[in-house]
C-alpha cells in the first residue's frame, strides 16, 4: 500500500522534476565518472568535521518519500540526523570512521581518512591498516584507513585500478568485534566480496588479489576511538561512553538542511559512475571487454501503456517517456541504472521485467525499450497511446463506462420484494 500511494506521489511530481532537473546528456564522455567532477560537488557539513555531502546524490533530498535512511541507522555515534527532507550532522560526534559511505548506495557521502589511494606505494602489495593501531605496531608500508568497515566496492577497485600489478592485502588485528564502532568480526565482508566478483567479470583469477591477513594484537594495544579516529576533537569519557550506549542527551532542534533542492529530480549515482570508470580501466589494462553484467536492461512487454510510472519511480533517470509529434517512448540508459528494481516492482500491468546484469549486450547509448503511436482523444483532446479500435484515451472510455451503468441503473425497473405470505389462522 505505501509503495502504491509512492508511486502515485512520484507519477505526480514527475513532470516537474524533470523541468527542473533538465534533461541530462547521454554521452559516454558525460556520463563516467570523472574525479575531479565528482569531488568538487561535494562540500563538508561544517569546516570541521571529516563528512563530504553531494546532494545530488542523496535519495533523502531529491526523492522524497523514498525513505532511504541506512547512513543514519548505520552511524554508530548516531551524528547524522535530519528529517525525510533533509539531512544534517552534529556538531562533534561524528567519529569520522566512514561506515555511513560505505552504506549509502548512491555515494552521497564522503569521509576523509577513508580513501586507500596514495602515491608512491612500497612493497608488492597496497596494505590497508585500521587507524586504531598504534604508530608503533603498524605496518611501516600500509595505508591508514579510519575504519577498515569503512571502505566501499568502489575504494578497493580504485586501490586495484590504480596499479593493476599489485594486490590488495586488509590486514585484520582479530579486534573489529568488539570495537564500538565496527561491532562485528569482518565490517569489509560485503565490500569485498562484491569486488571479488566484479573484478572476476574481467578477469577469472583478478579477485584472488584481493586478500585479507590476519596479525592478531591484544584489545589492549587498540587506541582509543576518538583519540584515534578523531584527534582533532576532545571528548571526555563520560561523554564517550554515552555516545556509543544511546544514552546521549538529545540535541536540539536544528533548521533543516539549506542543501535541500526545491522541486527535487534525479539523484546522480556517484558511486555506480566511480565503479564505472574503474572498470573499464581495468579492463583495458588487462585487454578484456567490459563485463556485460554491469549493463542492466530492461524489457516491455506489449500490455506496457505508457503511463509513466515506471519514469516517475527511476531515482537516476535511466528510464524516460519521450513525447515526439505523433508517438510516445519510453527510453532506457544503462549507464544511469541502479537495478533498484522499483520499475519494476511498480508497474501496474506487469509488463516491465529489470535484468539486473544485462541481457548480454553492452548498450552504453540511450536505447527505446517501447514505442506507440500517439492520438487525440475527441472527449478530452488529450494526446494518448493509441489502441486498436477505441478513439477515445483510457480515462474518457472508463467515465463514459461509469456513465452508461449509471444510466441502464435509473432506468432499470425496481424490483420489490414480494410480500411475506400471511401465517395460518391470520386474515389477509
Amino acid at each position: 500500500m505505501a509503495a502504491a500511494v509512492f508511486a502515485k506521489i512520484e507519477f505526480l511530481i514527475w513532470r516537474n522534476a524533470t523541468k527542473v532537473v533538465g534533461d541530462q546528456p547521454s554521452t559516454q564522455g558525460e556520463t563516467m565518472h570523472n574525479n575531479q567532477l565528482i569531488t568538487a560537488s561535494f562540500e563538508k557539513f561544517a569546516p570541521n568535521e571529516p563528512v563530504r555531502f553531494a546532494s545530488e546524490a542523496c535519495l533523502i533530498v531529491r526523492r522524497p518519500g523514498s525513505r532511504c535512511s541506512v547512513c543514519r541507522e548505520v552511524c554508530p555515534a548516531a551524528a547524522l540526523t535530519g528529517t525525510e527532507w533533509s539531512i544534517n550532522i552534529e556538531p562533534d560526534r561524528c567519529v569520522g570512521c566512514g561506515l555511513c559511505a560505505a552504506e549509502c548506495p548512491t555515494g552521497a557521502l564522503q569521509v576523509d581518512g577513508c580513501s586507500p589511494l596514495a602515491d608512491n606505494l612500497a612493497g608488492d602489495s597496497i596494505l590497508l591498516e585500521c587507524r586504531r593501531v598504534a604508530p608503533a605496531d603498524r605496518d611501516p608500508d600500509a595505508i591508514v584507513v579510519s575504519c577498515l568497515g569503512g571502505l566501499t566496492a568502489v575504494d578497493i577497485l580504485d586501490a586495484v585500478a590504480a596499479d593493476s600489478k599489485r594486490d590488495v592485502t586488509l590486514i585484520d588485528h582479530g579486534w573489529c568485534e568488539q570495537c564500538a564502532v565496527a561491532q562485528c568480526a569482518a565490517p569489509w565482508r560485503s565490500a569485498l566480496d562484491e569486488s571479488r566478483s566484479l573484478l572476476n567479470s574481467v578477469e577469472p583469477s583478478l579477485g584472488d588479489r584481493l586478500t585479507v591477513e590476519t596479525r592478531f594484537l591484544s584489545n589492549d594495544l587498540a587506541q582509543p576511538i576518538v583519540a584515534s579516529l578523531r584527534p582533532d576533537k576532545q571528548v571526555g569519557r563520560r561523554d564517550f561512553l554515552r555516545r556509543f550506549t544511546g544514552l546521549a542527551a538529545k540535541p536540539a532542534s536544528r533548521e533543516e538542511s539549506r542543501r535541500i533542492v526545491f522541486g527535487r529530480g534525479y539523484v546522480t549515482p556517484h558511486k555506480r559512475q566511480r565503479m564505472l570508470e574503474s572498470m573499464g580501466a581495468l579492463a583495458s589494462a588487462y585487454e578484456r571487454p567490459f563485463p556485460r553484467t554491469l549493463m542492466p536492461s530492461v524489457k516491455v512487454a506489449d500490455g506496457c501503456d505508457l503511463k509513466g510510472i515506471c519514469a516517475a519511480v527511476c531515482p537516476t533517470g535511466a528510464l524516460r517517456v519521450e513525447r515526439t509529434n505523433d508517438r510516445l517512448e519510453l527510453h532506457f540508459e544503462a549507464m544511469k541504472c541502479t537495478a533498484c528494481g522499483l520499475c519494476e516492482r511498480n508497474c501496474a500491468n506487469k509488463a516491465l521485467s529489470l535484468w539486473p546484469e544485462g541481457d548480454g549486450a553492452v548498450v552504453r547509448s540511450e536505447v527505446i525499450v517501447s514505442s506507440r503511436p500517439t492520438a487525440v482523444c475527441p472527449g478530452c483532446g488529450d494526446s494518448f497511446p493509441q489502441t486498436a479500435g477505441d478513439p477515445f484515451c483510457p480515462s474518457c472510455t472508463k467515465s463514459m463506462a461509469v456513465m452508461q451503468e449509471l444510466s441502464a441503473m435509473r432506468l432499470r425497473p425496481a424490483v420489490h420484494a414480494d410480500p411475506m405470505p400471511a401465517r395460518a389462522g391470520e386474515e389477509g
